[in-house]
């Protein structure tokens, strides 16, 4: 009895991940039908199910988690290093962020 129990809940899982392909490859043909036909030639029917078939997958979404974490991180950095610069830059006198010598210069024009 619990072998048939097993195979029903596969059948079950099965016919939802089936249905849900089904309406990710609707929604994708939706989208694709606004875009210019030069665009809508491209893509075939067999392309949509395959990206249908990959968003069913947790795998292309764990990657943009992945990919948007590096994304925060790098621009943290980035902020932090401009944030330094700036603070660098401020502590300098004016005369020499502009390239100008902020003393007497030992170079003298000649006679």
């Amino acid at each position: 009895m619990e072998r048939y129990a097993g195979a029903l809940e596969e059948a079950v899982d099965g016919a939802r991940q089936q249905e849900r392909h089904y309406q990710l490859l609707s929604a994708l043909q939706s989208l694709v039908k606004e875009l210019p036909s030069s665009f809508q030639q491209r893509l075939s029917y067999t392309t949509l199910s395959d990206l249908a078939l990959a968003l069913l997958d947790g795998t292309v979404f764990e990657i943009v988690q992945g990919l948007l974490e590096i994304q925060h991180l790098t621009e943290k950095s980035l902020y932090n290093q401009r944030l330094r610069l700036q603070n660098e830059h401020r502590g300098r006198p004016k005369a020499s962020v502009l390239g100008r010598p902020t003393g007497r210069s030992s170079w003298r024009p000649s006679a």
